[in-house]
Formats: C-alpha cells, sequence, structure tokens
C-alpha cells in the first residue's frame, strides 16, 4: 500500500509513553515510518520508503536530506520504556529500546529497522491506540500532540470518554520531554505547556480534554486527564476500523447510534433525503456532510432519548438552532484563520531553510544582494557598517532586506515551487468552507 493513502497508525502504549526531548516533527515522523512499517512486522526485519513519500506526509520538501537525517539520527537514540504509567497491570514485564534501531538512505529510498524487542510489541499490542496521521499534522505544538497521544491511549470508543491515572510531575515532564530545569514551578508549567497543550486539543480536534489536581501539601504534585467525545467538526476523524468502509457521513451516523443501513442510505441519497420543501440554499453548506454535522451537533445539546432518531428527523426535515450555526461559523472561521497562519508559517520555515542552504554553500551571497538594497532605511543602515554580512549579523532590517535579496535575484527557481505550494495550500483553505 502506498504511504499516501495511510491515514492511521495503530499505536502501543510502549511507543506513546516515551521519555526524552522529542520534537514535533521526530514524533510525527515515528508515527508515520511505524504505519509504513505496520503490515509487515511479523514479516520483515526492514521496511522502508520513499524519501519523497516520506516527506510529503511529514509535509515539508524531500529536497532538505540534512533535516531528515536528523530526524532518524534522533529516533535512533530516543528509548522506550514498557508501562510507564502502569497501564497494562496483567504485564510487570520491563523493557528498553530505542525508537528506530537502524536508519538508511540510499537513492532515494529510506530503509529502516525496530528492535527485536519492540517489534512485536508494535504489532501485536495487548494496549493499543489508533492514531490519524492526518490529525496529527494540525497540531503546532509538541506539547499538544504528546498530550494527545498519552490521553487518547486512554480513550474507551464505546463509552465515548476516558481518563488517564494521576501522573506525578516529573513522570509528565518525562513523557513531555521537559528537562527538569525548564519550568520548575508547576504555575510557569502550567502557564506556558499545559494549557496550551489542552487549548490547542480542544480547538483542533472533536475531543474534549480537561485536567484534575492533586495536591501533596500545598503544591501540586500529580496530574490526571479525562477526554471525552462531545462535538462534530466538518472534518471527521475515525477512529472506529469496523466501519471505514462507509461514507464519510455514514460514519458520522453510526457513530451517534444510527443504524448502519439507515446511515448508508442517508448517506447515498444525501440532499435527496432532505424534504424537498425545506432544502436550505446551496450556499449556507459546503457540502452533505457539514449539513449533517451540524444536526447532528444539535442533538448534543437537545433533551432527547433516542439521539439517532433526532438526528434523523433533523437532517429530513433541516432542524434549525442559531446559536449551533453561529458558533459553527466562528469556529470554522477560526480554524480557517489557524490554517493560514499555519500554512504561511510553513512557508517561511521553508524559505528560510533554502536561504540559509544558499548562504552556506556561497556566502558572499550576502554582499552581492547587498548590492542590490535600494530601499532608504536598510541602505542607510548597511551603510553604517563596515561590510554588508555585519550589517546582515548585526540589523534585523537589513537582514530582512538581504533575503529578499537573495530570494528575488539569486534562488527565484529553488523558491518557486515553496511559493506556489504555498499559494495553492492558501487558495484551498480560503475556498474550503
Amino acid at each position: 500500500m502506498l504511504l499516501a493513502n495511510i491515514n492511521e497508525v495503530i499505536k502501543a502504549s510502549p511507543a506513546i509513553q516515551v521519555q526524552g526531548k522529542m520534537t514535533h516533527l521526530q514524533r510525527r515522523a515515528w508515527n508515520v515510518l511505524l504505519a509504513n512499517a505496520y503490515n509487515e512486522l511479523p514479516e520483515k526485519e526492514i521496511h522502508s520508503v520513499s524519501v519523497t513519500e516520506l516527506a510529503s506526509k511529514l509535509g515539508y520538501e524531500s529536497n532538505d536530506l540534512p533535516y531528515l537525517k536528523e530526524t532518524l539520527e534522533a529516533l535512533v537514540d530516543f528509548r522506550v520504556e514498557w508501562n510507564i504509567l502502569g497501564k497494562d497491570k496483567k504485564d510487570n514485564e520491563w523493557g528498553i529500546a530505542t525508537l528506530l534501531a537502524s536508519a538508511n538512505i540510499k537513492n532515494g529510498i529510506c530503509t529502516y529497522a525496530f528492535a527485536p524487542h519492540l517489534r512485536p510489541k508494535l504489532h501485536n499490542p495487548r494496549i493499543y491506540t489508533r492514531l490519524n496521521l492526518r490529525l496529527q499534522n494540525r497540531f503546532n505544538g509538541q506539547y499538544a500532540l504528546i498530550l494527545w497521544e498519552v490521553c487518547f491511549d486512554y480513550f474507551d470508543t464505546n463509552r465515548g470518554t476516558g481518563e488517564t491515572p494521576f501522573i506525578p510531575l516529573e513522570i509528565l515532564r518525562e513523557l513531555l520531554g521537559i528537562e527538569s530545569n525548564e519550568y520548575p514551578l508547576f504555575p510557569e508549567l502550567n502557564r506556558t505547556v499545559i494549557k496550551p497543550a489542552l487549548k490547542e486539543i480542544n480547538d483542533l480536534t472533536d475531543y474534549f480534554v480537561e485536567v484534575e489536581q492533586k495536591r501533596i501539601g500545598r503544591k501540586v504534585a500529580e496530574l490526571k486527564f479525562s477526554i471525552t467525545k462531545v462535538k462534530q467538526l466538518p472534518v471527521k476523524e475515525s477512529v472506529f476500523p469496523d466501519i471505514e468502509d462507509l461514507l464519510p457521513v455514514a460514519i458520522e451516523l453510526v457513530q451517534v447510534g444510527i443504524e448502519r443501513k439507515m446511515a448508508r442510505n442517508i448517506a447515498e441519497e444525501a440532499w435527496a433525503f432532505v424534504s424537498a420543501e425545506k432544502l436550505p440554499p446551496a450556499e449556507n453548506y459546503p457540502d452533505f456532510l457539514a449539513y449533517v454535522s451540524e444536526k447532528i451537533e444539535m442533538s448534543l445539546s437537545a433533551s432527547v432519548r433516542n439521539r439517532g432518531g433526532y438526528v434523523i428527523e433533523a437532517i429530513r426535515e433541516n432542524y434549525i438552532d442559531e446559536r449551533i450555526q453561529k458558533e459553527r461559523l466562528e469556529r470554522a472561521e477560526r480554524i480557517k484563520q489557524e490554517a493560514l497562519e499555519a500554512a504561511e508559517e510553513t512557508f517561511r520555515i521553508r524559505r528560510n531553510n533554502v536561504l540559509r542552504q544558499a548562504i552556506q554553500a556561497d556566502p558572499t551571497l550576502i554582499e552581492k544582494a547587498a548590492e542590490r538594497v535600494e530601499t532608504y532605511h536598510p541602505r542607510r543602515r548597511l551603510n553604517e557598517y563596515d561590510t554588508a554580512t555585519e550589517a546582515y549579523r548585526e540589523s534585523t532590517m537589513v537582514k530582512v532586506a538581504i533575503e529578499d535579496a537573495i530570494a528575488d535575484h539569486f534562488c527565484k527557481d529553488k523558491l518557486a515551487p515553496i511559493l506556489q505550494n504555498y499559494q495553492d495550500e492558501k487558495a484551498r483553505i480560503l475556498t474550503n468552507r
């Protein structure tokens, strides 16, 4: 199966509860590599994926090999311990391994292997969770993704809720990859790490995570996280493997208790299922899935015994709740703005990588580009220094002007595909209501 078609990874608790300072990209890369290798784990020791596919799945340029090599090298260095939080109470086994045993890149192909002790746990874990690879790319902060994985490891799909045990702060720090001298006081840790991570999870997913504190004396010593499925977003991230053959609309409906046959029927009929006299204007919803998601969200606040029946009738008769419609519009706009900001930040990082590599390859580019700076204020600042390189290092204004000149006159061809990807992504976000 092509990596592009793999959207979920079955991830064992040992691989979720990782100790060490892992970056956001490294954790995402590990998830992608595991998803790519999962079906082969029983028979193969070495797995392979093209560098282009891997880079595409992670959302960065395939020609940035040093970046990919650094990521793989870090995964070989990270250790995994079994059962850190004591989730598997029946298993007293202890073990330790690294996330990757080895990795190799040759002729555009990345091959890699897992440690022998870890392989059986990864393929047939007694306790595991299914993580959505598309969802992980939404997170901007590394702490949000880690905390999401830890919480979802305890999520019960049948009950729609779950909670972690109380986690001592020193262990939570290890799981989040926070050094002992970072945020030593809990108020700072809470303000800088935990609260922003929870906000990101609650804003970007259709799950709600909250935290409970346990004190020893006057100090907060342990935290427990509870996770609940509470709302429907326009893009559904399924965690129910037994209904993955259904259309997205049918998956939404089955998960609120509607019988599979009826759910399939509604999904296939789409707008034809809605009473003709109650059809909404076409411009009100980007697609039928958004319409159905709104009716499901209405059922969450409605006092009804038969939620499935309510949703069916709400779809057929186009029930209206102006408050929910307003909240959904505001949420969609917020998500759109965040997506635009993320796309701009990705473009900026990729552009800066190209410029950095160009300057490293030819340091004289700074002097050459400085000759092309004509804007008054940067030009005046340039003239205050003995060399353009000195000005570049000391003045942010000059640095920006010189990098713009390098981009326009010396790296235009290299930056063209990056700019085009950004413009395409921006257009997609703006047109996707």
